[in-house]
């Protein structure tokens, strides 16, 4: 809509279906949401108690602008225990959650024109981060008849000397994907060869259910070509808390923190104090919170495997299941419609996920196996899928 007081570059904004969900859910009073990666699983009472007796105690100021000197410890800490990565304190930004993180670090790394590969399926704010710093976003379709592999060989076509980052997600938001160890490495192996960043998108690191679970950060020695983008909404369950960090070379992080300091000025304290408590907490906590996920996870994949002309890969890591519908002839977006009116479930159409999405739709297992159970008995009452 024109708008003499809105920025020209919004006049034409096109809303993605993530952004449209509420919208949707309000068409029918009994409606199953299974369309927002929003977790269920209740964050720990016991951080939440530790957080409000420091908020309590003072922890309500601004804290140092890298953020609380404690938590930054511990996440060193953290990185050290469980990858064997060493971090330092100048490496290490704490951020309000990982969107944010993601949009800091695309004003941080690109000038006007400089390019970011994605690999689709890929988040649908990825474009939007991108091209709110002038960058452009290239896109690269994984190939569905080869589980949404990697091919390197075709990635490597779309490098050229504007291209500035990749952008790697594994455990994959929507497809679930666990890239290969040699899909990684040749990845890197491309960040090497052409002198570009790989941005790891490191947010559903603990719901991983395979045996490939070492983050792009392991890939190499010291911070230097990937810049690591942590959030505590799904590997903590702690999604309205909003935390998260990145971590990069110190030049990165000094930018990093430039660009933070006219977004936020600092992040929330007393969230901050939830991060240290659930960080410490975390294998206790994530031990809890896998289990779940993967046992609704597998429940969904079994109930899809019986429906007509739907089919989906084994899950391998989050908690999205990413139905391939292709059989029925129907687009992504109709199929959103279709299933909303017929069954009341609310899903999220494959295409909104770049155009390798098109033909699937995302299936979020964010609510308990009973709820699921109802949601599939009415998937299986639909003509479409008899």
């Amino acid at each position: 809509m024109k708008n003499p007081y809105i920025a020209k570059k919004h006049w034409e904004y096109e809303l993605p279906p993530l952004s449209r969900t509420d919208e949707m859910a309000k068409r029918y009073d009994d409606i199953i949401n299974l369309s927002v990666g929003d977790p269920d699983y209740p964050a720990d009472k016991t951080c939440l108690d530790l957080m409000y007796r420091d908020a309590l105690a003072g922890h309500t100021r601004y804290t140092e602008y890298y953020g609380d000197p404690e938590l930054r410890e511990e996440t060193i800490k953290m990185y050290k225990e469980d990858y064997g990565v060493d971090v330092a304190m100048n490496e290490l930004l704490i951020t309000a959650g990982g969107t944010h993180a993601l949009y800091v670090v695309m004003q941080t790394i690109l000038d006007p024109g400089d390019e970011v590969i994605a690999i689709a399926p890929y988040y649908t704010y990825y474009k939007d981060q991108v091209e709110m710093a002038e960058g452009k976003l290239v896109v690269y379709n994984a190939p569905a008849d080869k589980r949404f592999d990697v091919e390197v060989e075709e990635l490597e076509k779309l490098v050229n000397s504007r291209t500035k980052a990749i952008i790697v997600n594994s455990p994959c938001n929507p497809s679930g994907k666990v890239y290969s160890r040699e899909n990684l490495q040749a990845i890197m192996d491309l960040a090497e060869k052409y002198d570009f960043q790989v941005i790891a998108d490191d947010i559903y690191g603990a719901l991983n259910y395979t045996d490939n679970k070492m983050p792009l950060c392991t890939y190499e020695e010291r911070p230097n070509r990937v810049i690591t983008v942590y959030s505590y909404s799904k590997d903590l369950s702690a999604t309205g808390v909003r935390l998260g960090h990145i971590i990069a070379r110190s030049d990165i992080i000094d930018a990093a923190l430039n660009v933070c300091g006219g977004v936020t000025f600092t992040i929330c304290s007393f969230s901050q104090r939830f991060g240290l408590y659930a960080l410490r907490r975390r294998k206790e906590i994530q031990e809890g919170l896998r289990a779940e996920y993967q046992k609704r996870m597998l429940y969904a994949y079994e109930r899809i495997s019986k429906l007509n002309h739907v089919k989906c890969f084994y899950p391998e890591g989050t908690f999205y299941i990413f139905a391939d519908i292709r059989e029925t002839g129907i687009s992504s977006m109709d199929m959103w419609d279709k299933i909303l009116d017929e069954a009341k479930v609310l899903v999220l159409p494959g295409d909104g996920f770049g155009k390798a999405g098109e033909g699937y739709i995302r299936i979020c297992c964010t609510v308990s196996v009973e709820v699921l159970k109802e949601a599939f008995d009415r998937l299986e009452k639909m003509d479409i899928f008899k």
